[in-house]
């Protein structure tokens, strides 16, 4: 299985509530055991349930890859100590890192895999250099479709992208070169084009919002590579 579809205490923006990278994944604190399950058989790998600022946006609230984690500074020292102590449990070595900025919906900022990461205009250059620093990859700035939520707008893997539809084929062309991996247009939950508020991904599998028609799984499983 590397696709599935579900809701978090019914809402179908798990984008929202989770981080996934191909090493582990953030999830929000308090879901029953039956979708801990879900999420961990598809992403196939181990979660680590938290909370950030005490609040379950945490998919808001962080950004990541495989390499490192950044979450706004104002989190908490005992949510970073219990990320920290887990992955350390997991014996996996990633860097944790509270970055100085206003702008905290770092999720939705920022769109990043192993290979590059495109922010938002709105991150001043020293901060950009502090996030190419910390996740070890080539950032650039820039927009998706005249959007500065690229996070929000995009989803990314080290096998292939889905944005919002209204990105130029342009932009496809230069996000394609940027993060190496084929980059399709689509949207999720019946034509929310968030995509990367709607689902949480990694190369090994996809777990979409609950309201994800068949047409669009189909797209995304292409998009994402599971269909090449």
């Amino acid at each position: 299985m590397h696709i599935e579809r579900l809701d978090f205490e019914n809402s179908p923006y798990l984008g929202v509530f989770g981080l996934a990278t191909d090493r582990i994944a953030l999830i929000r604190e308090g879901l029953p055991g039956n979708k801990l399950e879900i999420l961990e058989e598809v992403l196939s790998v181990p979660l680590i349930e938290t909370s950030i600022m005490k609040s379950r946006i945490i998919g808001l609230l962080s950004a990541g890859n495989s390499k490192a984690i950044l979450t706004t500074y104002y989190a908490w020292d005992r949510e970073l100590e219990l990320i920290k102590n887990s992955l350390k449990e997991l014996d996996i070595d990633m860097r944790v890192e509270p970055i100085m900025t206003s702008h905290t919906a770092l999720g939705n900022l920022i769109l990043t895999n192993d290979t590059a990461a495109l922010v938002s205009p709105k991150f001043s250059r020293e901060e950009v250099k502090i996030i190419e620093d910390v996740l070890d990859v080539e950032v650039e700035r820039g927009l998706i479709g005249e959007y500065h939520a690229v996070g929000s707008v995009g989803v990314v893997t080290n096998k292939g992208g889905l944005v919002h539809p209204d990105a130029t084929e342009d932009e496809l062309e230069w996000l394609e070169d940027l993060f190496k991996v084929e980059v399709y247009v689509g949207t999720a939950n019946m034509g929310v084009p968030f995509v990367g508020s709607c689902m949480l991904a990694n190369s090994k599998g996809v777990v979409v919002g609950s309201l994800t028609t068949g047409p669009e799984i189909v797209k995304i499983e292409e998009a994402l590579g599971f269909l090449r």
